[in-house]
This record gives structure tokens, sequence and C-alpha cells, in this order.
């Protein structure tokens, strides 16, 4: 990609880029943001100081906290057509493989309030809200979990243990279990973790 590309894509001055590349002028988080957007890397891969990237991203995880808080009695508020929704989680589960954590936490705080309203007025009626609810989760969870915030990624898997429980999809079940693992990882209880692995591949 040449410069002038990058630019035309993160949607920034040609000029601007130019100055960032030779070191005459810094970039703030929304330009940063732009040109990893555009990059399809996340925004921790071009500053120097990583743990000085991740803060915006640490700064966010209280609101995933409080977004989880009152999973099964949310707030009244707006929720978009199911189509909207579906369309909303795949684009954080893209984010999700593509490791660009901080796009994730823009979005998911909002989404995932939006999805247990969702579950609240009919939690049976769309078989998919259960599994958008539990795809968002665990794409909040994997930024948990990366930042080193191990009791709310633990949190986040109950979360999806409870919408899994509104299914009969035991290949859900099983990749929720997969995720499970990591909490089994983050205490060091490995011979737990198989434990656990085992009994959700005994399931399928």
């Amino acid at each position: 990609m040449t410069q002038e590309q990058l630019a035309d894509v993160a949607n920034i001055h040609i000029g601007t880029l130019r100055k960032i590349e030779r070191g005459a002028r810094g970039a703030g988080d929304n330009v940063i943001a732009a040109i990893a957007t555009a990059l399809g890397i996340d925004p921790s891969h071009l500053v120097a100081d990583r743990a000085e990237a991740g803060t915006p991203i640490r700064r966010a995880l209280p609101a995933i906290s409080a977004a989880i808080a009152a999973y099964d009695l949310p707030e009244d508020g707006p929720v978009r057509p199911i189509s909207d929704l579906t369309e909303a989680v795949g684009a954080v589960q893209r984010w999700r493989l593509a490791s660009q954590y901080g796009q994730i936490t823009c979005l998911v705080p909002g989404l995932l309030t939006e999805l247990f309203r969702a579950m609240a007025t009919s939690p049976g009626k769309n078989p998919n809200t259960p599994a958008l609810v539990v795809s968002a989760c665990r794409s909040a969870d994997a930024v948990a979990y990366k930042f080193g915030a191990h009791d709310l990624s633990a949190r986040l898997i109950d979360v999806m243990r409870w919408a899994a429980g509104y299914t009969s999809d035991d290949l859900l079940d099983a990749a929720i279990a997969y995720v499970r693992t990591e909490t089994f990882f983050a205490a060091q209880a490995h011979v737990a973790g198989m434990r656990a692995l085992e009994t959700a591949l005994g399931a399928v």
C-alpha cells in the first residue's frame, strides 16, 4: 500500500501521513485508530510503547463490566432489528479475529446492552439472539483476557453460559467450554481445564 493509498483509505491528508512517518509530528488516538483500521491491525502495533497503547482499552473495560452487570435485568431502551444486530455482532467478531481490541471496546458495551434487551423482550422468540449474545460476549472476553482482566473474563463466560441455556446447541456449549478453559489457565488449574474440555467434547 502506497502512502497515497493509505491516506485515502484512512481518510487523512497525505501531508499529515508523511509527517507522521518522518517523525515530524505525532499522531493522536483518532489518527492512529484510523491508520490501524485501514491496515487491518490493532492500534497497539503502531505505537512503540505497547503499555501506553493499551491504556485507552483498559479504561474502557469498566464499560463492559457495567454492561453485563444487569444482563438479566436490562433497562428499557431501543432494540434494533435482528438483522442489524447480526451485522453489528459480525463486525465485532471480525475485529476479534483481527485482534482489533480498540475497535471492540468502542462498540461492544452498547451492543451487549441492546442484546440483553432483545433477550429480555423475547428470549425464545428469535433463536438467533442467544447466539448473538454469546458471540458478542466472546469478543468482549478476548479484550478482557488479553488485558489481564481475568475476573471480567470469567463473568463474561458466565453470561455466555446463561445465554446458551436458551438454546439446545451442543456446539455452542462446546465452544463456550473451550473459551472457559482460559479461566483455568489464568488460575494455573490445568488439570481442571483439561477435565472441562473433555467433558465438553463428550457432550458433542
